[in-house]
């Protein structure tokens, strides 16, 4: 099964909150011969995570280290070091004594492409795809929707594409610009939280916000926190570049940021009164406005309550 959806939308700590469902205690698997007839805990499942530029055996000893950690055990100490054939043997011998039964796998999108990667210690779907086939217990992806194109690309020898036609795919797909519950959530942030003024939030400026965060409420969340530990006071005229910095400060992948939308927000008598955007933000920050003592102490009531929210994203 594959989890898709964007980064910091949540994915992770819904897994982890169904996860917990299933963490029984003194589950034993039965004597057997694979567990030299002992009595062992079985383990239910285990969750790993792959990082950027990872290779096999550190995913294989993570597979092994989250087993330790779930049994007391000191099995990763035995991990053979000759080749990548004696690790993944022992990693499956090893779940077969604990009667594992499911993987989660987290960031599966740094996972490289077996067809564009040429070195064989470097971890690839094709490796996942086998390991899936050899362990025989169910694993559960999740990553970005980057990693959609490793299992479906054209001519990839493996099934996982297949499998995860029949139901095993599963999106958390983002707001709308024109959802009801964004539209609420925006209006929540910037008129609760913020307390801008009402006639503020204009459809351009709602259009702003939905540009830079995508219909991604962690991502509002991040960018309102920001706003809120600001010194400077918001006005009409700074708002639009108040929210393009917050954007650049809080974004996950620099790389991708977006580039500054040139508006003007209007009042209800169409009056500019705003100076245009400037096209970068290196301009001199005007010098901050004392907050109003009220609005202080809820500002950091309100910090206190998102900080305590994005510590278990």
């Amino acid at each position: 099964m594959l989890m898709v959806g964007r980064s910091g939308h949540g994915k992770t700590k819904e897994v982890d909150k169904i996860l917990s469902c299933l963490d029984l205690k003194h589950h034993f698997h039965p004597p057997s011969e694979e567990t030299g007839w002992r009595r062992v805990p079985q383990v239910l499942w285990i969750k790993v995570f792959i990082k950027s530029t990872s290779s096999k055996r550190p995913f294989l000893l993570s597979i092994i280290n989250a087993i330790d950690e779930k049994l007391g055990s000191n099995l990763a100490s035995r991990l053979p070091s000759a080749t990548v054939g004696d690790e993944i043997i022992y990693v499956i011998k090893m779940c077969r004594m604990v009667g594992l039964g499911m993987i989660v796998v987290d960031d599966v999108q740094f996972v490289l492409n077996a067809n564009k990667t040429k070195d064989a210690k470097k971890l690839t779907n094709e490796f996942l795809e086998d390991l899936y086939n050899d362990l025989g217990i169910p694993m559960f992806f999740i990553g970005t929707p980057e990693v959609t194109d490793l299992f479906s690309e054209k001519d990839q020898p493996e099934q996982t594409e297949r499998r995860l036609i029949s139901d095993g795919l599963f999106r958390v797909q983002d707001y709308t610009s024109d959802s009801a519950t964004w539209k609420e959530l925006v209006k929540a942030t910037m008129l609760n939280f913020l307390g801008l003024k009402r006639d503020w939030l204009t459809d351009k400026l709602e259009s702003m916000l939905f540009y830079y965060c995508d219909g991604n409420v962690s991502k509002l969340k991040r960018l309102t926190e920001f706003l809120l530990i600001q010194k400077e006071k918001p006005t009409k005229a700074n708002l639009p570049e108040s929210i393009y910095r917050a954007h650049c400060e809080t974004h996950i992948r620099s790389e991708s940021i977006k580039p500054k939308l040139k508006i003007k927000l209007e009042d209800s008598t169409h009056e500019r009164t705003e100076k245009p955007v400037e096209d970068t933000v290196t301009k001199k920050a005007a010098e901050p406005l004392p907050l109003d003592p009220k609005l202080q102490v809820r500002n950091e009531r309100v910090k206190a309550l998102i900080k305590q929210d994005m510590e278990v994203e």
